[in-house]
């Protein structure tokens, strides 16, 4: 077993004692009764608006993607939900690395080109994310320095990081210090080296392709104004879930969830509906004091429904893709 391997394991198990810790006193009676409490009525418009906002992801990335004519947004929509699958089941996100392998080799394009997409495309959602948990705090509880000083950290890894790879692709110096590195290793002898850093070279070449899109200014504001609605709808689909337990919480309340299980899915846990996911919601709704036994069961449902959703058409897409991971393991010893 890899140390990354232990790590996950142990994260999980950490937060797995953690809540058990936390949810100790709840009994039955009020659990199942939290459970009961939930209904059916929204669940339309929560399939509905789940669905659309991977239709507005396929969008986004196509956007990000220079909006090339070959690729079509119902069909990056379509294997942006099977990753994100095979995100909820595998560990290290095996689902983003399928994405860029897949559409790599379905469109012959460059398969560190589309990672770079993918790249870009997660530091916009975590910028997005910032900026709604930082709307929430400063609204709502901005006198807690904590939480704030959370929020200020969280953002700058997102916006430093977008700068940072902006800076990089405008100023692009891969190929001045690659060359340099591999003189280095001439002049020594290590000629295996030199065969590495060549490697090496193009593969981080092909990868800042993926941020072409910072040089448009008409794309970027697309890929931008399609992060805002996508993850406005989230925090609305949150706030039905939250309303079908009959919970009478503001909107509020579904910008620290959708912020805050965001955040926890950076976490190196087994799963990222797991764990980190409930610990989420514990902090989220115990901002509005809400009861710990309908905070055990929302944060429950919330992620059963969203894996029901991704994985029903997740399977059947990723069967008609008929790509496996099998096939990016070959690829990857080639």
């Amino acid at each position: 077993m890899n140390k990354k391997r232990i790590l996950t394991i142990s994260v999980t198990v950490l937060f797995l004692v953690f809540l058990v810790y936390i949810f100790r006193d709840i009994k039955a009676e009020e659990f199942i009764g939290a459970f009961k409490a939930f209904s059916f009525k929204y669940i339309f418009w929560i399939v509905l608006l789940y669905y659309f906002t991977m239709y507005l992801r396929g969008i986004r990335w196509k956007a990000l993607l220079m909006d090339n004519p070959k690729y079509s947004n119902w069909h990056l929509g379509t294997v942006f939900i099977v990753g994100s699958m095979l995100n909820s089941f595998l560990p290290a996100r095996a689902g983003d690395i399928y994405r860029a392998y897949y559409l790599g080799d379905n469109k012959n394009e460059k398969k560190m080109k589309v990672f770079g997409s993918i790249i870009l495309e997660r530091t916009l959602d975590g910028i997005s994310v910032f900026f709604i948990l930082l709307f929430a705090v400063l609204v709502y509880c901005r006198n807690n320095p904590v939480i704030l000083s959370a929020i200020y950290f969280f953002g700058g890894v997102f916006i430093g990081s977008m700068i940072v790879f902006y800076l990089i692709f405008k100023f692009n110096k891969i190929d001045f210090v690659c060359q340099k590195i591999e003189c280095f290793f001439e002049k020594i002898k290590l000629h295996k080296m030199c065969l590495a850093v060549q490697s090496l070279n193009r593969h981080a070449n092909s990868f800042m392709e993926g941020f072409e899109v910072l040089n448009s200014v008409k794309l970027s504001i697309k890929s931008v104004v399609s992060s805002a609605l996508i993850w406005g709808i989230e925090c609305y689909v949150a706030y039905l879930i939250l309303a079908s337990f009959n919970l009478s919480l503001p909107f509020s309340a579904s910008l620290f969830v959708i912020s805050l299980i965001s955040f926890s899915a950076m976490l190196p846990s087994t799963s990222i509906f797991f764990g980190p996911y409930q610990a989420a919601y514990l902090i989220a709704l115990g901002i509005y004091g809400v009861d710990k036994s309908a905070i055990l069961a929302v944060s429950l449902v919330h992620p059963v429904i969203l894996i029901v959703l991704l994985t029903v058409v997740g399977l059947y897409y990723l069967y008609k893709f008929n790509f496996s991971l099998d096939k990016i393991k070959e690829e990857q010893n080639v």
